[in-house]
């Protein structure tokens, strides 16, 4: 987010939204109201109300299931979803839908660990078998760039 917020500083976006889905508004709470444990750059953003990277206006909250199906279908734009390691949350609705799209790109901000979704991703696998809604077994066909 941090990051995300400063390319909007510097031009660098073009105006493409930016979508958090998930519980990273509750995880961004806790490093706003403990900013003794960030970096003393990050911490000085913060008491800055301008400058505080996680209120930023760039960023807009998914509200839930029929705002992120519009999402999903809408102009290109940034998604920022939990879980990190793709074992549950929204990222596998967004995973199931873009991912067979050679358009979209699947950035890892974090540390995927061996048998995780997320790894075998990172492996280079094209057929993801994820669970229906309906409770069936479908195959995902990985086309994105990850």
């Amino acid at each position: 987010m941090v990051l995300l917020e400063d390319y909007k500083r510097k031009g660098l976006l073009d105006g493409t939204p930016v979508y958090l889905d998930g519980m990273i508004w509750e995880a961004t709470a806790i490093h706003t109201a403990y900013p003794e444990y960030l970096s003393p750059e990050l911490r000085e953003r913060i008491f800055r109300a301008d400058e505080n990277p996680f209120l930023s206006d760039l960023f807009e909250r998914v509200k839930g299931s029929d705002q992120r199906a519009q999402v999903i279908d809408g102009d290109p734009a940034i998604i920022v979803s939990t879980a990190g390691m793709m074992a549950g949350g929204p990222v596998l609705e967004y995973f199931k839908n873009l991912a067979p799209d050679p358009r979209n790109t699947l950035v890892f901000v974090g540390y995927q660990c061996e048998g995780s979704l997320g790894r075998r991703i990172q492996k280079g696998w094209r057929e993801i078998p994820l669970r229906s809604d309906k409770g069936r077994v479908e195959e995902v066909k990985v086309n994105m760039e990850v």
